[in-house]
């Protein structure tokens, strides 16, 4: 993904680049609740759990249809776009309120419909 170059994914015990699985997949499995508790059952008395990489790598991973991982992959992409779009929104609104009070509320809403006329 672009706007995630050179991120890195991890769980604070290992650092996970996926190879031959999409990463909103990858995201999603460790995400489930099965997976988090069995990822729970490592964790010790302290807050930091001793999870190694054979651990994760040794977790049960169904083999998923193509077209079930499209899906994954397409909603996940759908979320992020739509959270960036929310956030985009927000800051608009923000910016709108302040133009209503620095100026008035007629030159808030024209700001809003420039906004909403680049969407």
């Amino acid at each position: 993904m672009p706007e995630q170059a050179g991120f890195v994914c991890s769980s604070g015990f290992v650092v996970i680049n996926p190879q031959d699985i999409a990463p909103e997949v990858l995201l999603t499995y460790l995400r489930l609740p099965v997976i988090c508790e069995l990822l729970d059952l490592y964790a010790s008395a302290s807050m930091y759990p001793a999870i190694t990489d054979s651990d994760i790598f040794n977790l049960p991973m169904p083999e998923l249809p193509d077209a079930v991982a499209t899906q994954i992959v397409a909603h996940v992409q759908s979320a992020r776009a739509a959270k960036a779009g929310a956030a985009a929104l927000l800051d608009a609104a923000k910016r709108a309120v302040e133009i209503a009070i620095e100026d008035s509320e007629a030159a808030a809403l024209a700001y809003l419909a420039t906004v909403e006329g680049a969407n």
